[in-house]
């Protein structure tokens, strides 16, 4: 079971042409950073088809698994930025590592771009946003 990310500024995200990814910095201290724009005409609480750009940074990273749209497995999904509630890959975590403890805090997150999926197992993460400069 998927459970929706909602953004405050944005509402819930819905759609293919929703995300646009456009850059993706590893920091090598189990963070990603993905640039990129969100389409306000396919955000819930945008009230205008305005672009707005975007920085998700995922801190305390396990696992980066990124996946073309066409070749993703899972088309059932609640938004285009979602948590996976019961994990099999966390659960899978626990059972088959005795010398690592997971930490509570970490989650299964899915990003669903235009053209990728990226599946993040992280502690947190952070999101900047900004109007697009055009």
């Amino acid at each position: 079971m998927n459970e929706p990310i909602i953004i405050e500024e944005l509402g819930k995200i819905w759609g293919r042409d929703a995300i646009f990814l456009d850059e993706i910095e590893f920091d090598g201290t189990h963070s990603v950073k993905l640039i990129g724009d969100f389409n306000g005409s396919l955000c819930e609480s945008v009230e205008n088809d305005k672009w707005i750009s975007y920085e998700l940074t995922f801190k305390g990273i396990l696992e980066f698994k990124m996946t073309e749209l066409d070749f993703f497995s899972n088309t059932e999904y609640t938004s285009s930025f979602e948590k996976v509630i019961g994990s099999d890959i966390i659960n899978g975590f626990s059972k088959s590592s005795q010398n690592f403890k997971l930490k509570e805090s970490h989650n299964h997150y899915v990003f669903h771009t235009y053209d990728d999926v990226i599946e993040i197992i992280a502690c947190e993460f952070e999101l900047k946003l900004k109007p697009k400069k055009e």
